[in-house]
């Protein structure tokens, strides 16, 4: 988290500037509510939303989220390549979270039409991701999300260590972007 702090402090986020702002975050692929559920909880004045394509998820966060009275965060049932065209939520967020959904250059054609300008992008990764990053080059160049650092870190019990990237959006997403449903994951960008 060192290293995220640093990247923070040098081009900060609308969270580094204060409780002023308002600051809207949305976890794709939110599935069972991780990070989207903690995060809200830690981060009270922050706005959350939740996208996910399977509409059994939706429902089970939801119920999490009256059971444990969380008031911050509003629920979508979705694609990202539907959703990222919908001018509600087209470059609507501050910074985008995404856990275990796809590889980087698939995930950064999902996320990338979400982001404001001068946004974030946080990805959960795990440390063997050399070729990932390799194939995300063009991904990366394509859609203006420059990798800005990297987070390690360890799991508690013997789970081993993970990390998490940090990257920010420089410039507005192409209209073309995302393509139509199960083209990014098909043919992802090369």
């Amino acid at each position: 988290m060192k290293k995220i702090r640093e990247e923070l402090k040098n081009s900060p986020s609308p969270l580094e500037k204060g409780l002023g702002v308002e600051v809207r975050i949305l976890d794709l692929g939110t599935g069972g509510g991780f990070p989207l559920l903690p995060l809200a909880i830690c981060l009270p004045h922050c706005t959350f939303v939740g996208l996910d394509s399977v509409q059994k998820k939706i429902s089970a966060v939801n119920r999490i989220m009256k059971a444990m009275n969380i008031t911050n965060v509003s629920l979508v049932c979705g694609r990202a390549e539907e959703l990222g065209r919908d001018t509600h939520h087209r470059e609507q967020y501050d910074m985008v979270v995404c856990r275990a959904v796809a590889e980087i250059n698939v995930l950064l054609e999902y996320i990338a039409p979400f982001v404001k300008v001068g946004g974030w992008i946080l990805l959960w990764k795990s440390m063997n991701i050399d070729e990932e990053l390799k194939n995300s080059l063009s991904a990366r160049a394509e859609l203006t999300c420059h990798l800005k650092g990297s987070e390690p870190y360890e799991l508690p019990g013997n789970f081993g260590k993970r990390q998490i990237l940090l990257f920010q959006k420089t410039s507005k997403t192409a209209d073309k972007y995302p393509r139509d449903v199960g083209i990014p994951k098909n043919q992802p960008l090369l």
